[in-house]
């Protein structure tokens, strides 16, 4: 009877831990049909991950990310959309695309808190048109958001950003082409990776006259921060051959992990360099040949011409110069402080340092800024009241 016993409570004993275990096994959630069929999506936009060599990124704070594109005038301008339609809603998340001649404008209006749509409008009589809804774009109301426009020189192929069911997650980027007989646009074409993530993916624009691309990312980032990645444009679309690569390195390439492993032709990749640094340059220039100096309530020079004392020109030349040390450190301040949220302690150190010293020099820079504006307003004023 006491074996009898004894068995009976092994096999209890024995029972109960390999209950416990099926019960457990069987309480693991299965993924349902929609997830499963995101994650075959996600492996199929891998598979054919577009071959797209990166030349520069830079980490930039999100509401300040246009000043990392340094496109040229002849492709176009992207602004917030207040600053062009001036009888729109501020809404600081609306952003517009502005030709090169400043006569066409493709914008985003939001019309609910869940939804906002692209429109058009053109610059005639020294007003703007009311706008029109772009048709074509989402005639079928699969996006909820819709934004961050790029028209192409062609004045035919728009890029944009969206949310939708079709997406990976958070905004997509888009193309489209408009069909002038039918006076809309084609339905538009998820571009795929690595420009479209699970993340939010905002903004593609290419400019073809320097042949260099701007994207723009929230991927891997802190909150409110975004990476600014530059690219070499293709002409065609080139994928990466299972032959060749593993699915693992593709997987990189989807996800944009290293832009370095992109740089597979040398030759371009310095001449796509030499381009990035001389349209950034010229960028520069430019901001520095159109800032207005006020000389009195009555008075704003334009330009270094206007100046009439004799060393006005050569001083306010060397103002400009300031202002663009200070500009230019601020966006190294800019970037040091993005960084810092991601450092490692070791980094941070010696970020803390660096941060410091430049407050400090961008405040003595200001100081400068200040004393010379003075100097140079009172010696014209003086000038122009001795010879009138």
């Amino acid at each position: 009877m006491k074996i009898r016993i004894c068995l009976v409570l092994v096999l209890v004993l024995l029972w109960v831990p390999a209950y416990g275990q099926k019960r457990k096994a069987a309480k693991q959630p299965q993924p349902s049909p929609e997830e499963i069929a995101r994650q075959e999506k996600v492996e199929r936009m891998q598979a054919n991950t577009e071959r797209i060599m990166f030349i520069d990124s830079v980490l930039v704070n999100k509401q300040q990310f246009l000043r990392a594109l340094h496109m040229s005038p002849e492709a176009g301008h992207i602004k917030p959309v207040k600053s062009i339609m001036r009888n729109e809603p501020d809404t600081t998340d609306c952003f517009a695309y502005l030709n090169e001649l400043g006569n066409k404008c493709y914008f985003s209006r939001q019309l609910t808190d869940t939804t906002s749509m692209l429109y058009g409008s053109y610059y005639e009589q020294h007003q703007w048109t009311p706008p029109t809804l772009l048709e074509g774009i989402n005639d079928d109301q699969r996006f909820s958001f819709v934004n961050y426009p790029f028209m192409m020189a062609d004045g035919q192929t728009l890029y944009f950003a969206a949310i939708g069911d079709e997406g990976l997650g958070g905004y997509d980027i888009y193309m489209t082409t408009y069909d002038e007989e039918d006076d809309r646009f084609l339905h538009p074409v998820n571009i795929g990776m690595p420009f479209n993530s699970e993340s939010n993916d905002y903004l593609l624009a290419i400019d073809e006259f320097n042949n260099l691309g701007w994207f723009v990312t929230d991927r891997r980032q802190p909150q409110d921060t975004v990476c600014v990645y530059v690219f070499v444009p293709t002409t065609e679309r080139m994928t990466y051959n299972s032959d060749e690569f593993t699915p693992e390195q593709i997987a990189d390439y989807a996800q944009i992990g290293s832009i370095q492993n992109t740089w597979d032709d040398p030759m371009i990749l310095q001449e796509a360099l030499q381009r990035l640094r001389k349209r950034a340059t010229n960028s520069i220039q430019t901001v520095r040949s159109n800032k207005p100096f006020v000389i009195n309530d009555a008075l704003t020079y334009r330009a270094a011409s206007d100046f009439r004392h004799p060393e006005g020109a050569r001083r306010y030349q060397q103002w400009l110069d300031l202002l663009a040390r200070r500009d230019e450190l601020a966006t190294n301040l800019d970037k040091s402080r993005d960084y810092y949220a991601i450092a490692t302690s070791q980094e941070r150190q010696q970020l803390s340092h660096e941060i410091r010293s430049d407050e400090q020099t961008k405040e003595e820079l200001n100081q400068q800024i200040r004393d010379m504006e003075k100097s140079i307003r009172n010696a014209e004023n003086t000038f122009l009241t001795n010879n009138k």
